[in-house]
């Protein structure tokens, strides 16, 4: 059975699926894989019936905590101030706008069907409000949460919110330390985190209409008690045992007295074992893999296996793309379950069909000009942009090649009969021939003189590219018939 059949198995009542994502940065491929699970779960529900919603929220609330290379100079000083109040790295609207912006142009592509939330709307919308006011008022249950997952005591004047400071704006370089019931106490400490620099002010200020932020852990619970969302997954790096997953559904269960959602974690993509990160050049940014790989097919990756199995996907010099293409394909004309489920939930439209040309056969025709035309003819010119694209960033040296303008010098080791073949081959090629035609003959002449068709082959191919194997080596042959002749001739007169 498909994993998400499985999941959503015999399940009662309407549903709310949830996910967020944190606008400060690249979007790394891995980064796809939370999106398109609950969007994929968020149809089976509609699929069966079912009363469901699919929300994704942008943290766009969450301070600058870190920066990629190139903006550390032009971006330090905003460190601590909320993304949504910092500025674009290109200068144009916000840092939250931009990051975010990229992240919308990928679920248009993918077909994700989230209806997207600010997290900085919901907070000045009063949307959070009544959340805000009862994890106050219940700061001790908080406490007590964070001291047993983490077995050591909190501060008695810790409570769960930070406000952004009305001075110098920043919100990770404040910390609540008292509640009155209608305004909280703060102060501005210019050493409480190690990234960001406070500016010594403190007051007291409401905690509403976006004046205020409660931290990540306890702002998720708030989000399953605020909206009764049902399933919400995680990532490895927040679900790993007492991670961010676990207090936040501990102070869902024992401050907020509501049962957490569905678990459900999720593995990570690895990249040679490491977890992929486009801040350390460790595997693909989602734009880049949507270069190299249809949407479908980028969908299919990230649903083909059951969420907490991890998957290696390291795509230079190496057969993972070649080998996915072949994959979703199988799973387009498979009767199993799980692959025929993992395919139609891949799909943007029903009805689709992949072609039935493997994509290492496609990745030889668009390095021969004279099968341009059978491409078209196959219906095969969206596939093909993407060989090129493989075959040019992607692909081991070993499935490219070029037909050489010189002799290669590894014909210098081809046998007596080898070259007697070559010879053969040459004169042949003064009739006219069908190419399919002529590529059944060549094992027909290399049985006449009792050679063996590998032998044979390899001198064509090492007499052409240098190589010991390549493409239908007729097609390649008559891509330049005359050239080909002369080539035959020269080899075998050495």
């Amino acid at each position: 059975m498909f994993w998400a059949d499985q999941l959503l198995k015999d399940r009662k009542g309407p549903e709310w699926v949830n996910d967020s994502w944190t606008p400060s940065g690249i979007i790394h491929m891995g980064g796809l894989k939370g999106p398109v699970i609950h969007d994929v779960l968020f149809k089976i529900l509609k699929e069966q019936g079912k009363k469901v919603k699919y929300t994704f929220g942008f943290d766009d609330m969450d301070p600058i905590d870190g920066l990629p290379s190139d903006l550390q100079k032009s971006h330090e000083k905003y460190m601590g101030i909320p993304i949504f109040n910092a500025p674009a790295p290109s200068g144009n609207g916000s840092f939250g706008d931009y990051y975010g912006n990229m992240m919308r142009d990928l679920f248009k592509k993918l077909d994700i069907q989230a209806e997207i939330y600010l997290a900085s709307d919901y907070y000045k919308k009063g949307i959070y409000n009544k959340a805000i006011e009862f994890v106050l008022n219940h700061a001790d249950k908080v406490r007590k949460v964070y001291s047993d997952m983490y077995k050591k005591p909190v501060a008695s004047d810790w409570y769960p919110l930070q406000v952004i400071c009305p001075k110098c704006g920043k919100l990770g370089t404040t910390k609540v330390i008292g509640w009155d019931e209608e305004k909280v106490e703060f102060v501005c400490k210019v050493d409480l985190v190690k990234w960001a620099k406070g500016c010594g002010n403190g007051g007291k200020i409401s905690p509403y209409g976006g004046n205020a932020k409660m931290p990540f852990k306890v702002e998720w619970a708030a989000k399953w008690w605020t909206f009764n969302v049902t399933i919400e997954g995680a990532g490895k790096d927040h679900a790993s045992a007492g991670g961010t997953y676990d207090v936040a559904r501990k102070i869902c269960k024992e401050v907020f007295g509501k049962e957490p959602p569905l678990a459900l974690p999720y593995e990570f993509f690895l990249y040679d074992g490491k977890k992929m990160s486009s801040s350390k050049g460790l595997g693909l940014t989602g734009e880049s893999l949507l270069e190299v790989l249809p949407p479908q097919i980028v969908r299919f990756l990230m649903i083909k296996a059951a969420p907490n199995q991890a998957i290696e996907f390291n795509p230079n010099q190496t057969y993972i793309i070649p080998r996915l293409y072949d994959d979703y394909q199988k799973a387009a004309e498979s009767d199993e379950d799980y692959l025929r489920r993992s395919y139609k939930f891949s799909q943007l439209k029903d009805g689709e069909k992949p072609p039935k040309v493997r994509f290492s056969v496609l990745a030889q025709w668009v390095q021969m000009p004279n099968l341009q035309d059978k491409i078209r003819e196959e219906g095969l010119s969206e596939w093909a942009e993407y060989a090129r694209i493989w075959l040019g960033r992607y692909a081991p040296e070993s499935v490219k090649f070029e037909v050489q303008q010189k002799i290669p010098e590894k014909t210098n080791k081809l046998s007596v009969k080898q070259k007697e073949f070559l010879n053969k081959v040459s004169k042949e090629l003064n009739k006219e021939w069908n190419v399919e035609e002529f590529q059944k003959k060549l094992y027909e002449w290399a049985k006449e003189i009792d050679l063996s068709s590998n032998e044979a082959f390899q001198s064509l191919y090492i007499s052409l590219i240098g190589k010991d194997f390549g493409p239908k080596i007729a097609w390649l042959i008559f891509e330049n018939r005359e050239f080909s002749k002369k080539r035959f001739e020269d080899v075998s007169s050495i």
